[in-house]
């Protein structure tokens, strides 16, 4: 039975129990091999579905890393104020850097973001910059990359110092050409891009669907979540199928929601550390002593 005031909707399909308790701050990805890789401090570890330890990667990055892809052979990994890439002999190369990165789905190049708003282009193997396109004038708060490749999402929390407004730049990715802006009124903190092209992000404690459209993005839907009694949510992540998306707010709540409109489907308030989809479009949800896989 659920506690008063701790509302839990989600389908739980199965439940992984964890050998030890995870702190407040470890964060979840599921590779494509359907293996949950928890960040801990100084480790990411991988468990099956009855909790065992099946494969550790040491991670020397300040505060829990995060798996954020693996692409052949290379691991991405993300701690408090740094990037990691760690080659299949475990050697980590490190980008001492908090901004924002961006997966190029055709592996060319990692992006990421400059102080002044210029977006770098890395080298998968070291992280080291191989070309930048011009400061924008404002900090980047937030990059996403379309599902082909071709389009560079580019969120500027906006500079009143030099007159540069909130909003995001759809740039084309081969030449860095400027395609389109959309005004957000407010720096986005979180974007991201479904598999279907659709862009979703966080503005204050809304969560906002994008589309392209005959003059550039626009806004399909918006729903709020702050609030009275309400957290901003902190990430957003979307499946790869099924037409869901989770949005979480760390330790706080998590609420799914129908990609195509924004209708919330199912919700829980049990203070999740984190979520993630697996490849078949079921959300894995890393609580204190277990993991629920969400139908």
């Amino acid at each position: 039975m659920v506690a008063c005031g701790k509302k839990d909707t989600l389908r739980t399909l199965d439940r992984v129990p964890l050998r030890d308790s995870v702190p407040e701050d470890a964060t979840l990805a599921i590779d494509s091999a359907g293996r949950a890789w928890i960040g801990t401090a100084g480790a990411l570890v991988a468990v099956d579905t009855a909790g065992r330890e099946v494969a550790r990667l040491a991670v020397s990055l300040d505060g829990a890393p995060r798996l954020l892809w693996r692409a052949g052979r290379r691991t991405y990994v993300r701690g408090e104020e740094a990037t990691g890439v760690v080659d299949s002999a475990g050697k980590l190369a490190v980008r001492r850097s908090d901004a924002p990165l961006a997966r190029d789905p055709r592996g060319r190049w990692v992006y990421s973001a400059t102080r002044n708003g210029s977006v770098l282009g890395l080298a998968p193997e070291t992280l080291a910059p191989k070309w930048g396109w011009p400061d924008a004038g404002s900090a980047v708060s937030s990059l996403a990359v379309s599902p082909l490749g071709d389009r560079v999402y580019v969120a500027l929390a906006g500079s009143e110092r030099h007159d540069v407004p909130a909003g995001i730049e759809v740039r084309d990715a081969l030449s860095g050409a400027l395609l389109s802006t959309y005004g957000s009124g407010a720096a986005v903190r979180s974007l991201v891009a479904g598999p279907d092209g659709t862009l979703y992000g966080l503005i204050g404690g809304s969560v906002v669907a994008l589309r392209h459209g005959p003059e550039g993005l626009k806004q399909v839907w918006s729903k709020d979540f702050g609030g009275i009694g309400g957290h901003d949510p902190d990430a957003v992540r979307v499946a790869l199928v099924g037409g869901r998306l989770a949005v979480v707010a760390f330790g706080r709540e998590l609420h799914l929601l129908a990609a195509a409109d924004g209708r919330v489907l199912e919700e829980s308030k049990r203070a999740p550390r984190d979520a993630a989809w697996d490849a078949a479009g079921r959300l894995w949800v890393l609580g204190g002593r277990e993991i629920r896989i969400v139908r």
